[in-house]
């Protein structure tokens, strides 16, 4: 009676992490793409005279060395361009916004059409953007309504899961092998095959790296291997990415020296695969926006792909290698029982994990509901939940008065298959663009008129549009004392750019104490700082200076359908219930063996 009130139990907080995961689940491990901000000048504005440049204002830093750039005329003519530049503010951090600079050649009086594709520093995912602009036409702009949000690329997928099945798959054939004990029968067929299974699961996920650069590189045109050679050599995600193949081929060369030798000495075996998993997960990790988390994030983003490879890696290995061995069942039951505490831990794990990244990569309900990105994070969650159910059925199987050897193969084949879709699932997801764009964020209220006090003058300020480029800028003026001291005989206004750069331009006379500036000194979005400059006869001239904020030209505004709340707080609080669910779930597992019992085991692998 105890036993079944305990697989009950075990089912029971089983299903709460199940419940938990259907909240938001666990996102992919650190994926993101550089997002535009806007462009100076703006997306369908028109401006005087030729611009020097264009500039694209951009989430992230990317890669110049592999940023094209197409500038066609009104005519259909390519114009040529110079090489970009990155303009970065002094002190900003690694993720902060940057700014892609393209040189302009002296442009004729014509509409233009301007495309550009780069990549992403840090995760090499592609970001590419259409504006059009007028010098002296009236144009329409290229984009209108949200940015594009796009299903991922086929071959980038197929490249992704290979990567996480030959690492998880690898993972799943060492953690199996050192489940295995002695007693439970002949070692070397199973042993062999296992280490067989690894080795190929490991080449599979170094040719899957392979793969990944080359399918990156194509989008760039034909010279596949040149560019691809240069995104590795030239670009931050070279490094993480050259040493997570070399870990792949090092788990390949272990499992084939293990294979050849046929004994190895456990602990130090044990130690070299941990530091092989670590190590590829790091990497993986390191692949993606871990520099604008921060070190937390990144800690979680390796626990979280460490959890799910072990999970869904030993699960698919076990229901291809033992579930069908021929006269060693009893063998593959015995190993699968001692896996069940670590894939209870490991589920813990991942969902806890998972649901601290969703919070990091999902920015609100909207967000979760209503992008590609959030729609295949929570088919994700689905499969998961759907796994964990399975995996009940699969330990009712093999423990208590009711374990049924029968049942154990289907229900073990079943989890695989469902794994396998977790796998290939995630590989859409780390291939799509995050659900932290701008437009999934409720836009900052932006002030387009202040006011101001200068000795005995106060008045108003007043920019519109108030967007980079051509803008009108009123100054109202009024004397406080009567009578007052003297005329306004003239107004200045200095305008000084987020750069540092400041120009000083004289308002006309609108009216009464009014004062009108048309200027296209306000190119640049972010903050300004506006100075006014009263000139009276035989007085001292009266300023004052106020601090003002130009939003993005491009900025889109989405309406709020569900919620735009963040959602960290609620992600937290579940991360947390999912771990104590995770740890009654352990300590609740029949099977659990007694350390004095694991103690007098052999300590080798064999």
């Amino acid at each position: 009676m105890a036993g079944r009130m305990r697989v009950r139990a075990a089912v029971l907080a089983g299903s709460v992490v199940a419940a938990a995961g259907f909240a938001l689940l666990s996102a992919a491990p650190a994926w993101a793409h550089a997002e535009p901000l806007g462009t100076v000048p703006a997306d369908g504005s028109t401006v005087d005279s030729s611009p020097s440049s264009i500039e694209i204002r951009l989430s992230e830093p990317v890669e110049t060395a592999a940023t094209k750039v197409s500038l066609v005329d009104g005519g259909g003519r390519t114009l040529p361009t110079s090489p970009a530049t990155l303009l970065r503010t002094a002190g900003a951090g690694p993720e902060e916004p940057v700014t892609l600079r393209i040189p302009l050649p002296v442009l004729a009086p014509d509409a233009y059409r301007l495309s550009w594709t780069t990549v992403s520093s840090d995760d090499l995912h592609t970001t590419a953007g259409t504006m059009v602009f007028g010098v002296q036409r009236a144009v329409a702009p290229a984009t209108a309504g949200p940015p594009a949000d796009p299903l991922p690329a086929l071959g980038e997928v197929l490249a992704q899961a290979a990567i996480y099945l030959g690492f998880g798959g690898w993972i799943g054939s060492m953690v199996l092998l050192f489940l295995r004990r002695p007693q439970d029968g002949p070692a070397r067929p199973v042993r062999a095959r296992l280490l067989r299974t690894g080795a190929i699961a490991a080449v599979v996920g170094f040719l899957g790296g392979i793969a990944l650069m080359l399918v990156r590189a194509a989008a760039f045109g034909p010279d596949v291997v040149p560019v691809a050679w240069q995104l590795v050599s030239g670009t931050t995600a070279g490094p993480p990415w050259v040493i997570r193949e070399a870990v792949a081929l090092g788990m390949a060369a272990l499992s084939v020296s293990a294979l050849r030798r046929g004994s190895l000495p456990r602990r130090p075996v044990a130690a070299v695969a941990l530091g092989l998993a670590v190590a590829g997960a790091a990497t993986t990790a390191l692949l993606g926006h871990l520099a604008r988390s921060g070190p937390l994030l990144l800690v979680t983003d390796i626990l979280h792909i460490l959890a799910t490879m072990t999970w869904a890696g030993t699960v698919i290995v076990a229901g291809v290698v033992l579930v069908g061995l021929r006269g060693h069942r009893e063998q593959a039951r015995a190993v699968l029982r001692r896996f069940g505490l670590v894939a209870t831990g490991a589920l813990a794990v991942l969902v806890a994990t998972g649901l601290l990244l969703a919070g990091d990569r999902v920015a609100s309900l909207d967000a979760l509901l209503l992008s590609t990105y959030g729609r295949i994070l929570v088919v994700k969650a689905a499969l998961v939940a759907v796994a964990a159910l399975t995996g009940l059925a699969t330990t009712r199987s093999l423990h208590g008065r009711k374990q049924d050897p029968a049942r154990t193969g289907p229900a073990v084949r079943t989890e695989m298959a469902v794994l396998a879709g977790v796998l290939v699932v995630t590989a859409g997801l780390v291939s799509t663009h995050q659900a932290t764009g701008p437009q999934w964020h409720p836009p900052d209220a932006v002030a387009t008129q202040t006011s101001l006090a200068a000795d005995d003058l106060v008045g108003t300020v007043d920019v519109r549009p108030n967007l980079p480029g051509r803008n009108f800028v009123t100054v109202n003026l009024f004397d406080t004392r009567r009578p007052a001291p003297a005329p306004i005989q003239a107004v200045d206004v200095l305008l000084r750019g987020p750069g540092g750069a400041a120009v000083t331009r004289t308002a006309s006379p609108a009216g009464p104490g009014s004062y009108l500036l048309a200027t296209d000194d306000l190119a640049d979005s972010g903050p300004w700082t506006i100075t006014v400059i009263a000139h009276r006869p035989d007085l001292a001239p009266a300023s004052a200076s106020l601090q003002w904020t130009v939003p993005p030209a491009t900025a889109f505004t989405r309406p709020t359908v569900f919620s735009d709340a963040p959602l960290t707080a609620y992600t937290q609080w579940a991360a947390a219930l999912a771990l104590l669910a995770g740890v009654a779930a352990a300590r609740l597992l029949p099977g659990r063996r007694p350390r004095r019992i694991r103690d007098t085991e052999q300590a080798s692998v064999s």
